[in-house]
């Protein structure tokens, strides 16, 4: 008993100690059941919510991420993955996107893809992959809701030929367009991450490119609170 009592004394004094934050956000339980898939973008995301959460300041209720880096848009929309190319893993084997929503009983699912498909050269193409990404999403997975993200900016100074935002805002104005004509929902985190101009902004930025930096993950985790805000 004076045992028990002990370890009561050291339970609740390590509950005091925790931030004010540690509480969580009133949103995170609309979060509960829901899995991120996506590139090197989403993995940050992923990461964040770590650390957040190894810091008492636990974000996105229980979602789980299924990310990896240079996953593209095009490897998503498979029926099975490519050996060669980066890919879902689950138990340690490649899934196809489908099947790793099905694997983790997956309630929602937050998509972000294209970055790795030099998003906007090919909008036809690119729209058409995205379509058989969603139907064979929701095929495999009856009832899952899905939440579709816009491409998050470039910064001016990093763009090129097949990476730059004219074609990044082409993409997610046809995304958008696309998501409404098959009843799914789409979410945009690139505007608020965007600069006066309508770049990423530096502040943005972790490598002066596409990468986001601490705080333009901030503003990330913010638009999805404000969007699941919207959702209650």
């Amino acid at each position: 008993m004076k045992r028990f009592s002990t370890l009561l004394i050291i339970w609740l004094a390590l509950i005091a100690a925790l931030p004010a934050g540690a509480q969580g956000h009133p949103a995170d339980a609309y979060f509960d059941g829901a899995v991120f898939v996506g590139d090197s973008i989403m993995q940050q995301i992923g990461r964040y919510k770590m650390e957040q959460g190894e810091k008492g300041r636990p974000i996105l209720g229980n979602a789980r991420f299924m990310t990896v880096s240079s996953y593209t848009l095009y490897q998503g929309s498979r029926v099975t993955p490519l050996e060669h190319k980066a890919a879902l893993r689950y138990a340690g084997r490649k899934v196809s996107l489908a099947d790793a929503l099905k694997k983790m009983e997956a309630r929602k699912a937050f998509i972000l893809l294209g970055l790795n498909d030099q998003a906007g050269s090919r909008l036809d193409q690119e729209m058409l992959m995205y379509t058989r990404l969603i139907e064979r999403a929701r095929d495999k997975n009856p009832g899952v809701e899905l939440i579709i993200l816009s491409l998050t900016p470039i910064t001016r100074g990093a763009q090129t030929k097949a990476l730059n935002q004219k074609n990044f805002d082409a993409f997610n104005q046809r995304l958008e367009s696309l998501c409404e004509t098959l009843g799914v929902l789409f979410l945009d985190v690139a505007t608020p991450l965007k600069d006066e101009d309508g770049f990423l902004s530096k502040a943005y930025a972790q490598d002066g490119r596409v990468h986001l930096s601490q705080e333009g993950m901030a503003v990330f985790v913010k638009a999805l609170y404000a969007f699941a805000e919207g959702r209650h």
